[in-house]
């Protein structure tokens, strides 16, 4: 890069290589150039101001300002390194670096903390094609410039360190007075109040079991917790926000008032002088944090308000189905057991009592009373499943008693009795069904028979009622008849078929006749003689295949075959 002083303003230029290309390295080292050379000259230059903060309290290590020097060299090395400018005032020393493409990387870093020397860099990337009357103004005072070490950093941080331990030593102090003025808490015998005890009850001893120690309240732990959940959780239909629950604790005066109201900064100095406590504000946010965790809260609805978690509801429902569920239990088995006697006859039950029943053994080592006892239900199910099989069994028809278990109930002389009474009108149902079937298959053939009869005659009707028929398979029509309702429909149809098959008959030999007495009259008329006609009609006839005509004639069409072979046919041919 080059110095140029052009016709409007001076400034620098790339420098055109041989072969025609250009060198951006030139740049950074003629801006580097003049950047010392120019703090060289001027022995000045700003420094930015320097604050080491913890976040509440602040140290000025280094005020802006305009720092004077006497001297400044440049490219001296120092130790492992070689800055861009070492500035002297003095017996202090100031390290300058310039950046115009790359900031100091982290080793050269580390090696200017280990030096312990005050260094500053100056960043001219964006001035690279600044003017030259512009650029020393920027290079000593407006260019962005930060400090890369300064060796007053340490002590500036120990005061930090210094003016913590005395806030914290004067919020400790505070909490010391705060502690001083609590009442005496309750311990662990303290008596149980009356929400504590309610939320025992109601399955809920767990949830509010003691968590870190808490001081300022005026009660045990598990009341106002228990408060929280009943009253809040439970109750609350448009939900309850923490301050809420809070304000409900301290208006039951249940919270010391010089804790009702602790910032998080004296909270920490109680439990830096009192150990592991919490306050009474932080305990109910952890108590409700957890119980949202597991389930008892939960978050919803407009505001984001807590209501009363799934958990919650069902962790009552059940402990009071538990305290419950001896009575609903005997209930049940009274109701079972109940079902089955009205099953039973007063004589064979007028001694059964049920509270002897529960608590004797009904068999296979069961007492209904323990099974009512336990707190599970699988012994209980089964004993409902084995009455309620019972009950079935007395139920059905006919009552029986289930692989020959009584459960302790007086069934069997029951089922006996029902048994003989069962077998009896079993009997008596079976002889009237063979009657009724006896006089339902006589009304069958009587009514078959009759129209038999009047289509063939008495005799021949009972010979056909008894004669075997291949369209009955082979049965009889008296015997299809007195099968059933539908089989009798069976052999009326055979009947009706036998009648069809006589009229037929009947037509055709009526036809063959009147067909034979035209073919007799016509050949007579043909032959003039009464006997030479009748012969003809009875000689067997070349024309009819050695058929007589009279056996040959049996209809119209046989007939014109027969009156064209008379012998006045044959000559009108």
């Amino acid at each position: 890069m080059i110095a140029h002083k052009g016709p409007y303003r001076r400034h620098f230029q790339h420098a055109a290589e041989a072969d025609g290309a250009t060198c951006s390295s030139a740049g950074e080292t003629a801006l580097h150039k003049f950047a010392k050379e120019t703090l060289q000259r001027a022995l000045k230059l700003r420094l930015e101001g320097l604050t080491e903060s913890d976040g509440r309290h602040s140290v000025v290590v280094v005020k802006e300002q305009e720092f004077e020097f006497d001297d400044a060299v440049l490219e001296k090395r120092e130790g492992d390194i070689v800055p861009d400018v070492v500035c002297r005032k003095g017996d202090r020393i100031l390290y300058v670096e310039f950046k115009v493409t790359h900031g100091c990387d982290s080793e050269k870093l580390e090696k200017l903390r280990r030096l312990g020397v005050g260094a500053i860099e100056i960043d001219l990337s964006r001035y690279r094609d600044c003017p030259l009357a512009e650029l020393g103004n920027a290079i000593l005072t407006e260019a962005p410039r930060v400090w890369l070490h300064n060796p007053k950093i340490p002590a500036a941080r120990n005061r930090l360190a210094e003016l913590e331990r005395e806030r914290l030593a004067a919020i400790d102090e505070k909490a010391r007075e705060l502690l001083a003025k609590l009442p005496t808490l309750p311990g662990p015998a303290s008596t149980v109040g009356a929400w504590e005890e309610a939320a025992a009850l109601r399955g809920l001893a767990d949830a509010v079991s003691p968590g870190r120690r808490a001081i300022g309240f005026a009660v045990r732990e598990q009341e106002w917790k228990s408060l929280v959940l009943l009253q809040f959780g439970l109750v609350a239909e448009n939900g309850f926000t923490v301050k809420e629950a809070y304000a409900a604790i301290k208006k039951e005066g249940w919270v010391a008032r010089p804790l009702a109201f602790v910032s998080d900064e004296v909270a920490d100095g109680l439990r830096r002088v009192a150990g592991d406590i919490v306050t009474p504000w932080e305990a109910l946010a952890e108590f409700i944090e957890k119980m949202k965790k597991a389930g008892m809260l939960m978050v919803s609805g407009p505001g984001r308000r807590l209501h009363g978690g799934r958990l919650l509801r069902t962790t009552i429902r059940f402990a009071i189905e538990t305290r419950e569920r001896p009575a609903r239990r005997t209930e049940e088995l009274n109701q079972l057991v109940d079902r089955i006697l009205l099953r039973v006859r007063k004589a064979h039950k007028e001694n059964f009592d049920f509270r002897t029943w529960l608590t004797s053994d009904i068999g296979d080592g069961t007492i209904p009373a323990a099974t009512v006892a336990s707190e599970t239900e699988d012994s209980f199910d089964l004993l409902v499943e084995r009455l309620s099989t019972l009950s079935k069994g007395m139920s059905s028809y006919p009552p029986h008693v289930p692989d020959g278990m009584t459960l302790g109930l007086p069934v069997l002389d029951e089922v006996a009795d029902r048994e003989k009474s069962r077998r009896e009108s079993e009997d008596r149902r079976d002889r009237e069904a063979a009657e009724t079937v006896k006089r339902e298959a006589d009304d069958r053939e009587s009514r078959l028979l009759r129209p038999a009869t009047a289509a063939m005659g008495a005799e021949a009707a009972g010979g056909w009622m008894d004669l075997p028929r291949d369209d009955l398979q082979g049965v009889s029509p008296r015997a299809m008849a007195r099968r059933s309702e539908a089989d009798f429909w069976k052999a009326v149809d055979a009947l009706d078929r036998w009648r069809e098959a006589q009229r037929i008959e009947i037509e055709r030999e009526e036809l063959k006749a009147d067909s034979l007495a035209k073919l007799r009259k016509a050949a007579r008329a043909d032959f003039k003689r009464d006997d030479y006609a009748d012969l003809w009609v009875r000689q067997p006839h070349k024309g009819l295949s050695g058929t007589k005509p009279e056996e040959y004639c049996v209809d119209d069409a046989t007939l014109a075959a027969c009156l064209a072979l008379l012998p006045g046919s044959l000559r009108r041919r």
